[in-house]
């Protein structure tokens, strides 16, 4: 006989935890989303239309630091897993990062006199250390949930209000960045984005900070300070069933979104005629992010978390096909309308993921009793690094196909309509597909509820 979803995560609670709690742990996802919008949204067209490089060498430097990640994070969550201190194993981790990202954040976008190969060479050694430090804090953030509470909907009460500061976030760094960028005047590119730099390494300094004081309270676990290498670890890390099957649903996810972002600047400017409406459509990105999260809560309760996954992929498809036919369809009116749907389903992907990530580390840890949370969180924060950026390389592939051709700041270059019909298919119907593909992956995922409270009878 199946238990209802509900019914079955009221076998899954625990003590309840501090609002404090809550919103400290929140709050650190301003610092993660900063960071990984600015340059999904910026970069791109930073080192194509500010620093003359060539789309395809643009997308390798966009790409290649966030492969580092794919070693330096499941590391780093090993590490992080064996440490212990008064502060406990994540704490003194996110305080590193607090101190060496925000610095790593302003130099990307520093504007040195360098144009070409140089600037591109320059922007790829500091987007590695920006991303090496970004790890060392996003890896222990993202694997403190499954530690912290054994409510499974807790978790994504704890997801709920991180998705809310992604809202935040998205704002900052999607809709006042690109503002910063153009505040310094035509002509003055380089100006605009040295000031957004400073300004949003300012933000995520006081996020990171903001948020390893408002952890402070959080229960701490203790960990086991002798685990096997980092191979091993690996391996039985992919060797969990639910994980491994979550995450290459996940990583598509990361994927469309990221080529969707990166596209935005792209389609603003070239295909609309405006780059201000950049600013204006993330904003109607984000508004639903932040308003429909009481909705999504509200629907994976009653539908549980699977399902209501495939539900918000499903709005993200039909806003992405629908922003496609902005030429014919009136423009700025329907860009906005089909932003909201995008941001809509955004909303759910953005949240329920994480949510179920932290109920894999809570099902490994009541099956084998291993503490393998900063591994797991390692390898799906290397996921979220990778497939951000590859969203990117595959924009930068359309563009590159399509024609597209670089500049420096202040110089005005005519895209040709395959130019303009390339980049519009690469920000729109290629996230489209690939989200597609998520959905279907999600269909071999079966960590629900019912199973949760059955892992936990039997550990018990």
């Amino acid at each position: 006989m199946s238990v209802p979803p509900a019914a079955a995560a009221e076998r899954l609670g625990g003590p309840a935890l501090p609002r404090s709690v809550h919103a400290g742990y929140g709050v650190g996802a301003v610092a993660t989303h900063v960071f990984s919008t600015v340059p999904s949204l910026l970069l791109l067209i930073y080192l194509t239309d500010a620093l003359a490089v060539a789309p395809a060498l643009a997308g390798f430097v966009v790409v290649a630091p966030k492969a580092v990640d794919i070693v330096a994070s499941p590391y780093i969550g090993m590490r992080s897993d064996r440490t212990v201190s008064r502060w406990g194993p994540r704490r003194p981790w996110m305080l590193a990062g607090t101190a060496a990202l925000p610095v790593c954040f302003a130099l990307l976008f520093a504007g040195l006199p360098l144009q070409g190969a140089p600037a591109a060479l320059y922007v790829l050694v500091v987007f590695t250390a920006a991303a090496l430090a970004a790890s060392v804090f996003q890896v222990p953030y993202a694997a403190m949930p499954g530690e912290i509470t054994d409510g499974y909907h807790e978790r994504s009460a704890l997801q709920g209000w991180r998705t809310v500061f992604v809202g935040v976030a998205l704002l900052l760094g999607g809709a006042l960045a690109p503002v910063l960028v153009d505040s310094t005047g035509p002509g003055r590119a380089i100006e605009g984005y040295r000031l957004m730099g400073v300004v949003m390494a300012a933000v995520v300094l006081a996020a990171m900070a903001a948020c390893v004081y408002g952890t402070r309270s959080a229960p701490l676990r203790r960990r086991v300070g002798r685990t096997r290498g980092l191979a091993d670890q690996f391996r039985s890390a992919l060797g969990n069933p639910h994980f491994r099957r979550l995450l290459p649903t996940a990583f598509l996810q990361v994927v469309s979104s990221g080529t969707m972002i990166a596209g935005v600047p792209y389609v603003t400017g070239h295909v609309m005629g405006e780059p201000g409406y950049t600013a204006l459509l993330v904003v109607c990105v984000t508004v639903p992010l932040i308003a429909t999260m009481p909705l999504w809560t509200a629907v994976s309760r009653r539908l549980d978390k699977r399902p209501t996954l495939a539900l918000a992929g499903a709005f993200f498809i039909a806003g992405a096909i629908g922003l496609y036919f902005i030429p014919v369809m009136g423009g700025l009116p329907w860009a906005i309308a089909m932003s909201v749907v995008v941001g809509t389903g955004n909303a759910g992907c953005t949240m329920l993921p994480y949510s179920m990530l932290t109920d894999c580390i809570a099902a490994t840890r009541a099956v084998s009793g291993r503490h393998q949370a900063g591994v797991l969180a390692g390898i799906w924060s290397s996921m979220e690094a990778l497939g951000a950026a590859l969203g990117a390389q595959l924009l930068s592939a359309a563009l590159a196909v399509s024609g597209y051709r670089q500049s420096a700041a202040g110089e005005a270059v005519e895209q040709t309509d395959r130019a303009l019909q390339g980049m519009l298919i690469g920000s729109t119907l290629v996230p489209a597909a690939v989200m597609l593909g998520s959905v279907l992956l999600l269909r071999l995922y079966r960590l629900d509820a019912a199973e949760m409270a059955r892992l936990t009878a039997a550990d018990a």
